[in-house]
Order: structure tokens, then sequence, then C-alpha cells
């Protein structure tokens, strides 16, 4: 990866439906599911997550418990709490200076998948960026992505936006059948071969 000399890994974090890879709809997410909101918070606590204006949009807010790094070439000003890049290599570019300054967000520490402390092996501790949406920034993204964190949902949905579909390379690498609501999804977890 272009960003591995520079102790930076790159992660997406989408839900899609399953069969047809949909994010979104009309600007809107079109599900509702509690616990993936849950997941999503406890993966990108004390990291930095680039989004586009339209994701976030559809936030509304700033996050508490992260920083988002919104790309957007009509945006002005970041709203308060959040960064602004005209890019996503800039944004990638601009997180790297802040960690490299010293300005370090907390990262690592838990398996994602379980919330369990993480067995990495000890080394030099890489930043991990998420990426979390929408479909132009995953685009952007996937090339230098070294993992995936999804949430793939088994009902079928509507939509006008969605997740690329990946190639041979990636592997799945970790699934956990949940349930919430009457929709049935999976975690999964892709890595890279």
């Amino acid at each position: 990866m272009i960003f591995q000399k520079k102790n930076i890994s790159i992660s997406l974090l989408a839900a899609y439906t399953a069969k047809d890879r949909v994010i979104g709809a009309q600007g809107k997410i079109p599900w509702k599911l509690s616990s993936e909101r849950n997941r999503f918070k406890r993966i990108c606590r004390g990291k930095y997550v680039i989004i586009g204006r339209k994701s976030f949009d559809e936030i509304g807010k700033p996050l508490s418990y992260c920083t988002l790094v919104i790309v957007s070439k009509k945006m002005k000003t970041a709203p308060e709490g959040c960064l602004l890049c005209k890019s996503f290599k800039k944004a990638v570019k601009m997180i790297y200076k802040l960690e490299k300054a010293g300005e370090k967000n907390p990262s690592f520490g838990e398996d994602l998948m379980s919330g369990e402390k993480s067995s990495k092996p000890s080394g030099p501790e890489k930043t991990e960026i998420l990426v979390a949406g929408g479909e132009e920034i995953y685009r952007k993204a996937l090339p230098l992505a070294d993992c995936i964190y999804a949430t793939e949902i088994k009902k079928e949905f509507a939509g006008d936006k969605f997740f690329p579909r990946l190639d041979r390379r990636w592997e799945k690498k970790t699934e956990k059948e949940c349930s919430d609501g009457g929709i049935d999804y999976d975690y999964v977890l892709f890595t890279k071969g």
C-alpha cells in the first residue's frame, strides 16, 4: 500500500445489502439497526473517520467518540468538531501530519468483532484511518484499503447508492450472524490476501 511506509492503514466500514450492495436511497440509509449503530461507535472510537459531505448530512452533526474528516469541494468551512478536506488523498495526508505532530487519537486495543482486548503483535503502532462512505469515497479508498468491516444485510432494499464489488484479492475472515428488528445480517471482516 502507498501509505504502509507512513505506518498508516486504511479500513472501510460499510453496511450494505448482500445481494445488490445498496448503501443508500435518496440521501438516507434505508434501514434502522440499533446494534449496527453500536458497532459503528465501537469501531470508530478514538479514530479519524473520513466521510463525504452527503454522508455527513445524513449524520447531521459531529460525533463525540471520533473525529470526522469531511471530504467536500462545496463546503467552505468545517462544522465545529470536524475537519474538512477537498479530496480523499488530502484527507489522508492531513491525518498523517496530525498523527506525526503528536495529535493522536487513541486507536487499536480492542478486537472489533468481539469487544475483547486485541492480541495484535506488538511493534510500531499503525494509525488506522476509517472510511465510512458514501459511494464515491468508498471507490476512491478501496484500492488503498487493507481491510473492510462490513455488515451484509440479508433483506433487500431499493437504493441508488452502492458499495463497490470486491475482487478476488479480498478474503472473508470473520463472520457473525445477527438479527435486529426482523432484519437478518452478518458482520464480515474482509482482508486483502
